[in-house]
C-alpha cells in the first residue's frame, strides 16, 4: 500500500475528531431507558423488567446469565424475568444490555469486507472486559460492573477505524500499517465514542488509563486503574506478571502474589460465562 493511502486515511481520521463528527450507530432505546431509570432512585425490579422485557434477546441472556455457574452458585434454577433480575442486579443488567449493544455493532453483517478485524477485537474486547471486571472485584471502592463495562468499550474506537477504513481496501488490507493506526488513533476516538453516547467521566479516562493512572499509592484506585493493570495482565507472560505487583495501580487495588490466583480464576469465570452468553 503507498503511503499516501494511509496518510489520506489518517487525516480523514483527524479532520473527524477535529469536527466532532466520530459517530456510531446510537446506543438501543431499551439500553438508554435502561440507564435513565437506573438513575432514579425509586427505580425497581418490576420497572426495569418491563423495559427490559421489550427486548427477547435480551430477556434469554439475562436469564441465561442468571441460571449460569457463575451467578447461580446454590443450582436454584429460576424461570421469572423479575426474579432473574433480583439475582443479577440491576448494575449487571445494565452491562449485559451494552454488551449485546455492542456486539450486534461488531456483527453487523454491513461490515463483511472487515469482519475478521472485527471478530478480533471484539475477542480481545471480551478479554479485557472480564479481566478489568476481575480486577476491580479486588477493591471495594470500585464497582466491579463498570470496570467491566470500561473493557468493553476500550476499543471501541477501534471498531469505528475499522468500518471506515473499508472505503480504502488497500490501507484494510496492509497489516502492519493499519494496526499501527489503530493502536495510535483508538483512546482519542473511543474517547469521543464513549462521551457522545453519554457515559461518566471515569469511564472516559479508562479509554487512554496511561495518561490517567496517579502514581501515588495513597490515592484510592480509579476505573482507569483497573484497565491498565487488567491490559498488563492479559499482555504479560506469568513470570512478566510478578513484577506488576510493584506498580503503584497494583498497590492500590491491593493485587499482588497472595491475590492474584483469586484475580485470574474470577477473570476466566467471568470469561467463560460471557463467551456462552454473547453469541
Amino acid at each position: 500500500m503507498s503511503g499516501s493511502d494511509a496518510f489520506r486515511f489518517v487525516n480523514l481520521l483527524a479532520l473527524e475528531l477535529e469536527n466532532g463528527d466520530i459517530t456510531l450507530p446510537s446506543l438501543p432505546d431499551v439500553v438508554l431507558k435502561i440507564r435513565g431509570m437506573l438513575e432514579k432512585e425509586d427505580c425497581d425490579f418490576e420497572r426495569i423488567g418491563k423495559a427490559v422485557s421489550v427486548d427477547p434477546v435480551l430477556v434469554s441472556r439475562l436469564m441465561l446469565f442468571a441460571n449460569s455457574a457463575y451467578h447461580n452458585r446454590a443450582n436454584v434454577k429460576i424461570e421469572s424475568l423479575n426474579t432473574a433480575i433480583g439475582r443479577l442486579g440491576f448494575e449487571v443488567v445494565r452491562s449485559t444490555a451494552v454488551s449485546l449493544a455492542i456486539n450486534q455493532i461488531y456483527v453487523s453483517e454491513k461490515h463483511s469486507r472487515a469482519a475478521k478485524h472485527l471478530k478480533a477485537v471484539w475477542a480481545r474486547s471480551m478479554k479485557l472486559s472480564s479481566m478489568a471486571y476481575a480486577v476491580a472485584q479486588a477493591h471495594s471502592a470500585l464497582n466491579e460492573e463498570s470496570a467491566f463495562m470500561c473493557g468493553l468499550l476500550h476499543e471501541v474506537g477501534k471498531l469505528y477505524i475499522i468500518t471506515k477504513a473499508e472505503g480504502f481496501p488497500d490501507f484494510l488490507g496492509d497489516p502492519d500499517t493499519f494496526q499501527g493506526v489503530l493502536e495510535e488513533w483508538n483512546p482519542q476516538v473511543s474517547k469521543s465514542i464513549i462521551e457522545a453516547w453519554g457515559f461518566s467521566y471515569d469511564m472516559v479516562e479508562s479509554t487512554d488509563p496511561e495518561s490517567y493512572v496517579d502514581s501515588d499509592e495513597s490515592l484510592q484506585p480509579k476505573l482507569a486503574d483497573a484497565i491498565y493493570i487488567a491490559k498488563l495482565l492479559l499482555d504479560n507472560s506469568e513470570e512478566e506478571t510478578l513484577s506488576l505487583f510493584d506498580s503503584p495501580s497494583c498497590k492500590k487495588l491491593g493485587i499482588d502474589e497472595a491475590s492474584i490466583k483469586h484475580v485470574m480464576d474470577n477473570y476466566r469465570g467471568k470469561l467463560s460465562t460471557m463467551q456462552q452468553s454473547l453469541v
